[in-house]
């Protein structure tokens, strides 16, 4: 009896349980540096400012200004089509979304240039469209029918029961700006301190 009861003892006894070790998440790989591009000192300024509308920014994304419309309740209504997304969690860019999406310019007015009028900008007036700031104060733009790079804050709005995007800051996304391979940039600079 006494060899029976030993061995349900020594069998029925738990076994020490080994400490669980915390899961540790990979850190995301940031995108690649961009192909035979070195930055001017504008596209450095571009680079800080792109840095702050990051670290506001609900949602950063990549889309084709496709023209604006006046809004009975919020006024002034900028649409985008054709963009990707950036995901912030996995630090790369999503598919092309086909669809049309609306942004309201909260707080921000971006000067609107029409695709004929960029055509015959100077190369000098298309560097001040990427970044033009005088007396500390930015003037932002947007060209119809070009990419834009867009930081936007999502927001509701209680009182008429919607949510919508407020637009933070945009930069074209054109030869000139490069505003796409400086974000890479300044994703880079932000993830391998």
């Amino acid at each position: 009896m006494l060899a029976t009861v030993t061995f349900l003892s020594v069998n029925c006894a738990s076994t020490p349980e080994k400490p669980t070790e915390p899961e540790v998440k990979a850190k995301p790989a940031p995108p690649p540096p961009p192909p035979k591009f070195t930055p001017t000192s504008y596209h450095t300024a571009m680079k800080e400012e792109m840095r702050k509308s990051f670290q506001k920014a609900d949602e950063i994304i990549i889309g084709v200004h496709s023209g604006s419309h006046e809004d009975d309740v919020y006024g002034l209504t900028y649409y985008f089509e054709d963009f990707i997304s950036f995901d912030k969690t996995t630090l790369a860019w999503g598919p092309v979304m086909h669809v049309i999406f609306q942004v309201l310019p909260i707080g921000l007015q971006p000067e609107i240039i029409s695709q004929n009028e960029f055509q015959n900008l100077s190369d000098l007036d298309k560097v001040g469209i990427c970044w033009d700031s005088y007396e500390q104060v930015r003037d932002v733009y947007l060209i119809e029918g070009e990419k834009m790079l867009i930081f936007l804050e999502q927001e509701y709005d209680e009182e008429n029961n919607r949510s919508y995007r407020n637009l933070i800051d945009t930069y074209p996304v054109t030869k000139e700006c490069n505003a796409r391979a400086v974000f890479d940039l300044m994703i880079r600079d932000l993830y391998l301190r």
